[in-house]
């Protein structure tokens, strides 16, 4: 048995041996190929469509070690699109195409609503991404549906929407209720008024928070004033009541708010009181 035992053990040494001297001629031919005919290097990023990212941006993003060996690009490909995500409204999508080639799909973030708030205007997504309206690259942005919407203002008192000392770059994940912003414009637009409210101001007051309605006056400014909870299940009933009293809201002075905050009833009251 000992015999046999030290037989087998040097069979197993010899093939150890014998991959080792395999694996060391293998590597060292990989490093002289790459040394001489840079075989590993990362050969090229196509961008489609071209002209919403630039090749100084795409490229920029590569580590030095990744461009040297395009397989860790390759592993780091989520961390890479992340990294640009983070400063341009895109959704971007990296496949394979060839030895040491990639396809970079460039995919615009498309605007569900504009919001104003800290003194400049926003585009926030249906996923709570938002970036500013005056970011070069929103030109690339699809914001149609959202410009038709009213402008959504977000009032100091009510909870930070974004902390925009915690994230870098431009594009930020925000905390708003995208759900109850959702179902405030549903509700507009159930009721007619979709097109004739020129803001929606989200707001605090006396421990609470409300929503006014500034809807367009005549001459394209500033109108009637309603003020309804925040809660967008109570709209449709405050709604109808209103329309049903003001059946031409146009008409109200912009000086006069309807307030609908309370149970059961409906005041009219100036604003400056």
């Amino acid at each position: 048995m000992k015999l046999n035992f030290w037989a087998v053990s040097k069979r197993t040494k010899k093939r150890l041996k014998l991959f080792f001297v395999i694996m060391s001629l293998s590597g060292g031919m990989l490093a002289a190929a790459e040394a001489r005919y840079a075989v590993l290097r990362l050969y090229g990023i196509e961008i489609d469509p071209r002209g919403i990212l630039s090749e100084q941006v795409v490229w920029g993003t590569v580590k030095p070690s990744q461009e040297k060996v395009w397989i860790l690009f390759w592993l780091s490909k989520e961390e890479y699109c992340r990294n640009i995500e983070a400063y341009y409204p895109v959704n971007l999508r990296m496949e394979l195409s060839g030895w040491g080639k990639f396809r970079l799909e460039v995919l615009p973030l498309e605007a569900a609503f504009r919001m104003y708030w800290g003194g400049r205007f926003w585009y926030v997504s249906a996923d709570g991404r938002m970036w500013l309206s005056s970011l070069r690259e929103s030109s690339f942005t699809s914001s149609e549906k959202a410009d038709a919407l009213p402008m959504l203002s977000w009032s100091t008192d009510r909870e930070t929407p974004a902390d925009l000392s915690d994230e870098h770059g431009n594009v930020f994940h925000s905390s708003l209720p995208l759900q109850k912003i959702k179902l405030w414009h549903e509700n507009l637009k159930a009721l007619g008024w979709s097109e004739r409210v020129k803001f929606i101001q989200a707001g605090f007051r006396e421990g609470n928070n409300v929503v006014r309605l500034i809807f367009y006056g005549p001459d394209g400014g500033n109108g009637a004033n309603i003020m309804l909870p925040d809660d967008p299940g109570e709209w449709q009933t405050s709604g109808l009541a209103i329309k049903k009293i003001y059946p031409d809201l146009s008409k109200i002075s912009p000086d006069v708010l309807i307030d609908a905050t309370y149970k059961d009833k409906i005041l009219v009251k100036n604003k400056v009181q």
